[in-house]
């Protein structure tokens, strides 16, 4: 297992760092942190642009080694970490280069809590991120502490859910995580044949440790929180996709606007 975290040495970044060290803890896993130097707005003359561009480089090469070291004082275990440096522009594109290019499994990004019109005109870069790559991201909210994972709530809108299943099973398997399949159904939705729907994926799954759960809410964000803390969750599982033309302008799509206020790490799949 090949994770790669992103890091602009903020202590946000830092969180998910840390994070992502203690649940690899036990595991054959590689962490690699990444940072990439941007310029998007660079000097009028080329030379005074190199010569920012070396500057920034370089001090981001120091600030990454002692980011490095001071995981490592800080998350005892046994696991491996690395790290590399990047020019580039943008940034999410550069990440995803990199990490197709290298074998990434998955993507480790902090995010803080933002809501309504603050979300839209500031953004987040752990939502760009999720929309550039077709790699899974985890997201790790900014009061997250690691302590096991031993419950995951996916949460599926009845699309692809035996796909969805095929690729989260595993993911369960390494960390002997009870996984639970939650569908929160609309007023007037049939909820009883997604129940079965799910039961008859339950059974065929071949995993021991699943449970499955419909309710129906009008809002299916507070249809989640509502079970997440009801279960005591680790991890929520969402699986997302490009945003259409109407999300962009409205921003209602459901996994990006709960990796903003979770409470809880979301690893958010692209469809």
């Amino acid at each position: 297992m090949k994770i790669l975290i992103p890091t602009d040495f903020s202590k946000l970044s830092r969180i998910a760092v840390c994070y992502a060290a203690k649940m690899v803890q036990d595991l054959d896993a590689e962490l690699v942190l990444i940072h990439v130097v941007d310029l998007a707005a660079p000097p009028q003359t080329m030379a005074a642009a190199d010569l920012v561009k070396d500057i920034m480089y370089k001090n981001a090469k120091e600030d990454i080694q002692a980011l490095e070291a001071e995981v490592r004082n800080t998350v005892e275990g046994d696991y491996r970490l690395s790290h590399v440096v990047l020019k580039g522009n943008p940034v999410d594109k550069t990440i995803d280069r990199y990490a197709h290019d290298h074998q990434i499994d998955f993507i480790v990004m902090g995010t803080k809590g933002a809501s309504g019109l603050k979300k839209v005109l500031m953004g987040s870069k752990a939502a760009a991120m999720i929309n550039t790559t077709n790699l899974p991201v985890l997201t790790v909210p900014e009061h997250a502490r690691f302590d096991g994972i031993r419950t995951i709530v996916y949460a599926t809108d009845m699309q692809e859910p035996e796909s969805d299943l095929a690729v989260l099973v595993p993911f369960a398997r390494v960390f002997n995580a009870r996984l639970h399949i939650l569908h929160v159904a609309a007023p007037g939705e049939n909820a009883q044949e997604s129940g079965r729907i799910l039961e008859a994926l339950k059974a065929a799954s071949g995993y021991d440790e699943l449970a499955v759960h419909v309710s129906t809410n009008q809002d299916v964000t507070e249809g989640i929180d509502d079970y997440i803390a009801d279960t005591k969750a680790d991890m929520l599982a969402m699986f997302t996709h490009p945003l259409r033309f109407m999300e962009k302008i409205t921003g209602k799509s459901v996994t990006r606007e709960m990796a903003f206020h979770s409470w809880i790490p979301i690893l958010a799949f692209t469809k």
